[in-house]
């Protein structure tokens, strides 16, 4: 009588114990496809909207807004906040605000607005380049960008320089933009309604199409309204003592950018 051969078993291949650095280049376990790094948005009715429960950490999230100065800044700035409270030794760039910073303002918003340093870029290229240089030197802990007018490669290497320094950055963007492809990890899309902002989820890693009626941050009181014709509307260096009577905000943090 022949004797039953014993039954092989599959052997089970363990990945490494530090999940996080093989998470950031994509790759998780089967079960674990659902779960990704988040940083909360601060508000709770929206981080109940959003897949994970707040922003991607490592990726870019898309604001595409209907009408500039209805709060869409203000959305952010807790969030911005916590980041810094949670990092002591690293700071958030601000790279091509539309309009001059109000620094009290943001001070009132509990950010420290030592750790806001300001970049102006020549044009979008030279923007996406120096978050690309400055997310490698692994001092940051997330951006804010503000463009209507970036192509689909320079998204493409936000979202890269995201992944490699493992801070989100947030990108800024007219609602008209929604139509374009896009590489970023999450898309809202807020306008105004009845009782408040509306946001929509244009795309995320997992469902979308879900919305959210009636938040209200508030005016964006961060900004510092000049007329159009104001060469201080094009950059917050020119007009930066009018933001506060120190200064303490009022020169870029980086010398000008040397040639690529």
């Amino acid at each position: 009588m022949r004797s039953a051969r014993p039954i092989k078993t599959q052997r089970r291949h363990s990945l490494p114990g530090d999940t996080s650095q093989w998470q950031r280049l994509g790759l998780r376990r089967a079960s674990q496809q659902a779960r990704q790094s988040i940083v909360g948005s601060s508000w709770s009715a929206l981080d109940r909207l959003l897949p994970g429960g707040g922003y991607p950490a490592h990726a870019v999230t898309e604001f595409l807004v209907e009408t500039a100065g209805t709060g869409e800044f203000s959305l952010l700035l807790t969030c911005l906040g916590q980041r810094l409270s949670a990092h002591p030794d690293s700071r958030i760039g601000l790279v091509a605000p539309p309009r001059p910073l109000n620094a009290p303002a943001l001070a009132a918003q509990g950010l420290d607005i030592r750790r806001l340093p300001l970049i102006a870029g020549g044009n979008d290229g030279e923007c996406v380049w120096a978050i690309e240089q400055m997310a490698r030197s692994g001092g940051f802990v997330g951006f804010v960008f503000w463009s209507d007018g970036l192509t689909n490669t320079a998204l493409r290497k936000l979202q890269l320089a995201a992944e490699n320094a493992a801070c989100p950055i947030f990108v800024y963007r007219d609602l008209a933009c929604a139509g374009q492809r896009s590489p970023a990890a999450l898309r809202l899309a807020i306008t105004r309604g009845d009782r408040g902002q509306r946001i929509e989820v244009r795309k995320c890693r997992g469902p979308a199409g879900a919305r959210l009626d009636g938040l209200q941050p508030g005016p964006d009181r961060p900004w510092i309204f000049m007329p159009e014709s104001s060469p201080a509307t094009r950059g917050f260096e020119t007009h930066a003592e009018a933001c506060n009577d120190d200064g303490t905000v009022a020169r870029s943090a980086f010398p000008p950018l040397a040639p690529r």
